[in-house]
């Protein structure tokens, strides 16, 4: 991931991880099965941090626990999907130059006891823009309770009155993705309803390439914001990241169905 996101070759991101963990700036652990370093702040590294953010440094006992918390934690794994999105995300940017990208991780809301993934907007240089939540799926959950997710969200854009809201997921499989459409689209489905306010939320799922799911072989990455990989729920053909602004806006104006004529009969 580090070498996608900062680094022209896995040769030179080797090497420069190297000092950085010589120099104490980084800690790095690897899994017995595994080949890959996990690297998080040492010492070193998360005083240097402190500093830069004007707090308090850690002690050295304390930056070996945060560390060691780190590496052995359970959410672990999700942590690192969530990264790599990221990563291929700013990677896909890096590579045009048109798009600019702001992101906050985990983020939570007081107001409204809703926590995601990640927050995220995304500004193009023609003037697009689009907001997005994002929810990383591993897989271990039921579908169900990944559709609930869907409902959960649908609630919270219509109790707070949004204007507008997207909601991204990503699926490790393809056909995780098949299963998850329809129970998602059930929820979603308001060509039932008349006479009331339809829901701002567009939501759109994606499943993980094989090389993207284990962030190997960064080069074959599909282009994240020009592959045609978004379902959006309620529409056939999946989209780009490039289409979704248009798409999220003409689902966000979606006129009233009446069972009557307003103007005529009130």
């Amino acid at each position: 991931m580090l070498e996608a996101l900062f680094f022209p070759s896995a040769h030179a991101a080797a090497a420069r991880l190297l000092t950085l963990y010589e120099m104490g700036i980084l800690a790095r652990w690897r899994n017995p099965t595994s080949r890959a370093y996990r690297y998080v702040l040492d010492w070193r590294g998360q005083y240097l941090h402190a500093m830069r953010t004007d707090e308090k440094p850690p002690t050295k006992a304390n930056a070996a626990f945060k560390a060691q918390q780190q590496f052995l934690s359970a959410h672990r794994p999700h942590t690192e999907g969530i990264n790599a999105f990221y990563c291929r995300l700013m990677r896909a940017a890096r590579t045009r130059g048109d798009v600019e990208i702001d992101w906050v991780f985990e983020p939570y809301s007081a107001y409204s006891g809703m926590r995601s993934d990640a927050n995220v907007t995304l500004t193009w240089t023609d003037g697009r823009r689009l907001h997005f939540w994002f929810e990383h799926d591993r897989g271990t959950e039921t579908l169900q309770r990944l559709a609930d997710k869907v409902k959960s969200y649908k609630t919270h854009v219509e109790y707070h009155h949004y204007e507008k809201a997207v909601l991204l997921i990503e699926v490790p499989t393809p056909g995780r993705l098949v299963n998850f459409l329809p129970l998602a689209t059930e929820i979603c489905d308001e060509s039932h309803l008349r006479n009331t306010r339809l829901s701002k939320l567009t939501v759109a799922a994606s499943a993980a390439t094989e090389a993207e799911r284990t962030f190997t072989r960064p080069e074959t990455f599909p282009d994240l914001l020009d592959d045609q990989r978004w379902h959006v729920l309620g529409r056939e053909l999946p989209v780009s990241f490039n289409e979704l602004p248009a798409i999220a806006e003409e689902i966000a104006n979606r006129p009233i169905v009446w069972d009557w004529d307003p103007e005529v009969d009130p």
